[in-house]
C-alpha cells in the first residue's frame, strides 16, 4: 500500500490533470480530521470516486464519499456519508453511520462526520456491558441516523448497570445485566459488570438472563423454586428455608431467586430477589384434570 502521503494525494489524483493536484480538496479537509482523531484512513481505489476508507479489526469497512466524490472543492461541499458495509462480499449489506444535513459549511459538517464516525467505532469495537454501554452513550449524542443509534449495544433499560444518560462503572464481583440492540428486531445479549464476557445473541429476553446468569452463578439452575414471595408471619419461614436450601452468601453476591409462576414465558425480573439479583420466573402450570371416571380408571 502506498505511504499515507502518496495515499492522501490520490484525493485529487483521480482527474490525471497537474493543474488540479495542487489545491485543498473536501477529502483533504476530512482525511486530515480523521488523522487528527487517531483514526486512519486510506484511499479505495476501487470505489468510484475513490472513497476514503477505514478499516476495522473484524474486516469490515467504513466508507466515506459525497456521492461518489472526496475531490470536490470545499465551497462546493454539500454533505459526508459514511457507510458501514457488514459484509465484505456483498455491498448491499450495510449501515449508514453519517449523512450530512447538506446545510452545513464543510468544514462544520466534516468535523460533525468525524466524530460521528469515531463514536461509532468506539461502539462497535467496545467489548463488555459496561464499555459497550458508556460508548453508546457517547454515539447517542452524535449525528449518527436513528437506525444507527438503535442498532448500537448498550445495557437493556432497568437491568443492572442501567443509566440513561451517565457512565456506568465495572462492579467488584461479577453481576448478570442484559445488553440489547433497540432495533425492529433487537437482538440481546447476556453480559457482565466485571468483565468483558458476552453471551451469544438471543432474540428471548429470559434466555440472554440465563445465560447471564450461567456465567456469573453457575448451578443457579439445580436450585429449587418456590411459590411466589409471602409476607407476613411466615416470612422469616421462608427466610429459613432460602437460607438452608441456597447456598451460604448467594443472595450477597447477587445470585437469583427462582420463583414458581402460572404465566408460560414470564419474564425474569431484575433487583427483584434479596439482594438485588434476578427473580427467575419457573412456569408450572396450575391445571389439575378431572379425575377420570372409575370404569375408566379399571382400563
Amino acid at each position: 500500500m502506498p505511504s499515507p502521503k502518496k495515499q492522501r494525494q490520490l484525493i485529487t489524483a483521480r482527474y490525471g490533470r497537474a493543474d488540479l493536484n495542487d489545491y485543498t480538496a473536501a477529502g483533504h479537509l476530512l482525511w486530515d480530521t480523521l488523522v487528527n482523531a487517531n483514526l486512519t484512513p486510506r484511499i479505495d481505489e476501487t470505489s468510484a470516486g475513490r472513497a476514503i476508507a477505514i478499516d476495522l479489526p473484524d474486516s469490515t469497512t467504513l466508507w466515506c464519499t459525497e456521492d461518489a466524490d472526496v475531490s470536490h472543492l470545499p465551497s462546493d461541499h454539500e454533505a459526508w456519508s459514511v457507510i458501514h458495509f457488514h459484509n465484505p462480499t456483498d455491498s448491499g449489506d450495510y449501515l449508514q453511520v453519517y449523512l450530512g444535513p447538506g446545510d452545513l459549511s464543510c468544514e462544520a459538517d466534516t468535523a460533525a462526520c468525524v466524530s460521528t464516525v469515531a463514536a461509532w467505532i468506539a461502539n462497535w469495537t467496545a467489548v463488555g456491558a459496561v464499555a459497550q454501554h458508556n460508548t453508546y452513550l457517547t454515539l447517542s449524542k452524535t449525528a449518527a441516523p436513528r437506525e444507527t443509534i438503535r442498532a448500537a449495544w448498550h445495557i437493556s433499560w432497568g437491568h443492572p448497570g442501567f443509566d440513561p444518560t451517565n457512565p456506568t462503572t465495572p462492579t467488584e464481583q461479577h453481576t448478570a445485566t442484559v445488553i440489547e440492540q433497540s432495533a425492529d428486531l433487537p437482538g440481546r445479549r447476556g453480559a457482565c459488570l466485571a468483565c468483558p464476557w458476552e453471551g451469544p445473541i438471543r432474540r428471548d429476553h429470559n434466555t440472554a438472563v440465563e445465560d447471564g446468569l450461567d456465567h456469573t452463578h453457575p448451578g443457579w439452575r439445580s436450585l429449587p423454586a418456590i411459590p411466589q414471595g409471602k409476607s407476613g408471619k411466615n416470612a422469616h419461614l421462608l427466610r429459613a428455608y432460602l437460607d438452608a436450601v441456597y447456598p451460604t452468601g448467594w443472595f450477597e453476591t447477587g445470585g437469583p431467586l427462582k420463583v414458581y409462576t402460572s404465566v408460560a414465558n414470564d419474564r425474569h425480573e431484575p433487583g427483584k430477589a434479596p439482594g438485588g439479583g434476578y427473580l427467575v420466573k419457573v412456569y408450572r402450570s396450575t391445571y389439575t384434570p378431572n379425575p377420570k371416571h372409575q370404569q375408566q380408571a379399571l382400563l
